[in-house]
């Protein structure tokens, strides 16, 4: 058997690097993320081990395919600060929120999840 492998860099292609990075850049720094130094043309950031890259391209599957991205809060009270903060700056970007999760879709229609580890 090989070593555990664990997932280090997502690259996700979306229709608007642009619009994503002007979402995304306020968001990562909510949530403790870096932007990272990335080729042009793309919207790159690091935090908790692991690397986002935005890239040129056609959204890969619809929001609707059911693909939900999950992001661990350290706590409940982070949750409900990252929705007061989603919902003063990108009002129509949340989906359903309460302490035990938030969901949220970025501007490419990706939908993100972000909750404290269960008990």
């Amino acid at each position: 058997h090989l070593p555990r492998a664990s997932v280090a860099t997502l690259r996700l292609p979306v229709p608007d690097v642009a619009a994503q990075r002007a979402f995304w850049d306020p968001v990562a720094s909510w949530l403790g993320w870096t932007p990272t130094g990335a080729p042009d043309g793309t919207a790159a950031y690091t935090g908790a081990g692991l690397g986002l890259v935005f890239t040129p391209g056609a959204r890969a599957s619809p929001p609707s395919s059911g693909v939900t991205l999950t992001l661990e809060a350290p706590s409940p009270a982070a949750v409900a600060r990252l929705k007061d903060l989603l919902q003063a700056q990108h009002p129509h970007s949340i989906v359903s929120g309460s302490e035990e999760g938030l969901r949220f879709q970025d501007p490419a229609g990706l939908t993100w999840e972000y909750t404290p580890p269960s008990v």
